[in-house]
């Protein structure tokens, strides 16, 4: 225990000698009296949400999901829940479908070409700009 107390005091002193000089120019950049304090960058990365679905897209996409598998269309919930998250995949990156169908296949445990159905089911209502 006494061989700590040495080694905490020099950690903190040579924390203490890190954290800066008492004597900083305050309109300098980057101090906290300066005007040009750091700030977090913006994110760059914008998730687009998905459009909401009428009732007749809902009932449509119910219909094609039953040719996909009617497990699948039987669990509404869950299967316009996974729509939606597919969508906005969609949306944030549409040059990727294989990630479409692989996300989807993992979210409802569907083989690759049932997920494939899944990706183009909720493609007919869910389209980039």
């Amino acid at each position: 225990m006494n061989r700590l107390v040495p080694v905490f005091a020099v950690a903190v002193f040579a924390l203490a000698g890190c954290s800066g000089s008492e004597t900083a120019d305050p309109a300098a950049p980057g101090t906290a009296g300066g005007t040009a304090a750091a700030s977090p960058a913006p994110s760059a990365i914008t998730i687009a949400a998905a459009p909401e679905l009428s009732e007749e897209q809902k009932q449509e996409f119910l219909r094609a999901l039953k040719d996909v598998d009617a497990g699948v269309a039987a669990n509404q919930a869950q299967a316009i829940s996974v729509g939606i998250q597919v969508c906005e995949k969609i949306l944030a990156s549409p040059d990727d479908p294989m990630t479409f169908a692989q996300f989807a296949g993992e979210q409802l445990s569907l083989d690759p070409l049932k997920a494939e159905g899944f990706v183009v089911a909720v493609s007919s209502w869910c389209t980039p700009e």
